[in-house]
C-alpha cells in the first residue's frame, strides 16, 4: 500500500513539474494559402497622402478583411480612433512574443513602425527571424500590413514610443504621419 501511494505521489509530482516547463508563449496558427481575397487596402493612409493605387483619397480608404484577421475599422472611413485601435492591438500582439519585453507600434500605410525592448534573456537582436515574427503578429491584427520597420536601437525606440504617445492623443493623422515618415527614413523596412 505504501509503495503504491509513493509511486502515485511521485507520478503526480513529475506531472506537475513537466506542466510547469510548458511554454506560455502564444502560438499563431499557420496561414492557410488562398484565404485572402487579393483586395487588401491599407488601414491608415500612407505618408505622402497618395491613394495607394486604390482610386480613393486617404479619407475614403477602408480596410478590406483578408484571411481571418478582421479590420479594426470595420469597413468605415479611416479615423484617428481606428489608427489608435490598430496601434494598441498590434502592440499587444507583438508583446506576446517571448523575446519582447516592451513594444510600441505606429501603423502607417501598409507598414508598421515597431520599437521593441527585448527580454533580458534574449540575445538575438532585431534580426530577420524576429522581424518575420513581428510581421506575422502585426498581420494577425490586420493582413493589410505587409511591411514592418522593427528596431531595438534605444534612440529610435524612444522616438517610436513618443510617436505612439502622440497618436494616442492626436486629433488628426496629419501630424503623426509627418513624424512617422521622418522616422521611417531612419529605419530598415522588412517584408516577405
Amino acid at each position: 500500500m505504501k509503495k503504491t501511494l509513493l509511486i502515485l505521489m511521485l507520478t503526480l509530482a513529475a506531472a506537475l513539474l513537466l506542466t510547469g516547463c510548458a511554454s506560455s508563449a502564444d502560438t499563431l496558427p499557420s496561414p492557410t494559402p488562398g484565404t485572402g481575397n487579393g483586395m487588401i487596402q491599407p488601414l491608415v493612409p500612407d505618408m505622402n497622402g497618395s491613394n495607394n493605387g486604390t482610386g480613393m483619397t486617404p479619407g475614403q480608404m477602408t480596410a478590406t478583411p483578408a484571411g481571418t484577421a478582421e479590420p479594426l475599422n470595420n469597413g468605415n472611413t479611416v479615423t484617428v480612433e481606428n489608427a489608435q485601435q490598430a496601434a494598441q492591438a498590434m502592440k499587444e500582439a507583438v508583446m506576446k512574443l517571448s523575446e519582447v519585453d516592451e513594444a510600441w507600434v505606429v501603423p502607417m500605410g501598409d507598414t508598421a513602425l515597431v520599437g521593441v525592448r527585448f527580454d533580458s534573456q534574449y540575445q538575438g537582436g532585431a534580426d530577420d527571424r524576429l522581424k518575420k515574427m513581428v510581421l506575422t503578429r502585426v498581420q494577425s491584427v490586420d493582413k493589410a500590413f505587409t511591411k514592418v520597420a522593427v528596431t531595438d536601437n534605444a534612440a529610435l525606440v524612444t522616438g517610436i514610443q513618443a510617436l505612439a504617445d502622440t497618436l494616442k492623443g492626436a486629433s488628426s493623422l496629419d501630424d503623426v504621419n509627418t513624424k512617422a515618415e521622418d522616422m521611417l527614413k531612419q529605419l530598415t523596412v522588412y517584408s516577405e
